[in-house]
């Protein structure tokens, strides 16, 4: 009887360690000046895990982590990097008022199953992006930190 009511206190709280996913699906695409898809070895790195391939690497599963993920692809002397933002999703009121909600808020932050990125990720040679998937949407996604 202990095990069902801990087991639907955690549902219930929504816990994203018990409801959600270790993983998600990324896609890294590098392009040049003209937003030309560029073939490019990427290496791409959170506080969980070191992943490599050729861009363009699509649906890539990347660990989820409370840190960003950095993304570095280089071809001869051509490089393009880019951060991308880990952003938890918004806990609701109901999650801290149940009981353990709160401990389950702090369990899913050190699992790193609360965060996510954007799902698509473009970086552009000579130039180092910042995407964050609470910002607005646009072909780039990307924030390259030029504005006044």
């Amino acid at each position: 009887m202990l095990s069902l009511l801990t087991a639907s206190t955690l549902l219930g709280a929504g816990c994203a360690t018990v409801t959600g996913e270790s993983t998600q699906r990324v896609s890294i695409v590098a392009v040049d000046a003209a937003d030309r898809p560029v073939p490019m070895r990427c290496r791409v790195v959170n506080g969980a895990a070191e992943y490599f391939g050729d861009a363009p690497m699509h649906d890539v599963m990347v660990r989820r982590s409370a840190s960003n993920l950095e993304i570095e692809c280089r071809r001869g002397a051509l490089v393009a990097r880019g951060t991308a933002i880990s952003r938890g999703g918004v806990a609701s009121a109901l999650q801290a008022v149940l009981p353990g909600g709160t401990a389950l808020m702090a369990i899913d932050h050190l699992t790193g199953y609360h965060y996510a990125y954007p799902a698509e990720i473009r970086v552009r040679i000579g130039e180092h992006l910042v995407f964050d998937r609470s910002g607005p949407r646009g072909p780039l996604q990307a924030d390259t930190g030029s504005h006044p």
